[in-house]
């Protein structure tokens, strides 16, 4: 997997190499879009893994 820095650099210079010039605000949108973005994956990575979810019934009444 690729790591968040080297995703943000390639996404920076890929824009730089389009003519866009970046200022700090877009530099932290793009920060914040790969960190939600791997961390989405993350999630999906843990859902993917875990085993079926199988309920049982409580034993006896909790009262």
């Amino acid at each position: 997997m690729l790591k968040k820095e080297t995703l943000e650099s390639a996404i920076i210079s890929a824009a730089r190499l389009q003519g866009h010039e970046l200022n700090g605000q877009d530099k932290l949108a793009i920060r914040t879009s790969v960190a939600a973005c791997l961390a989405a994956k993350k999630r999906h990575r843990q859902r993917m893994s875990t085993g079926a979810f199988e309920w049982k019934k409580p034993s006896t009444p909790r009262r």
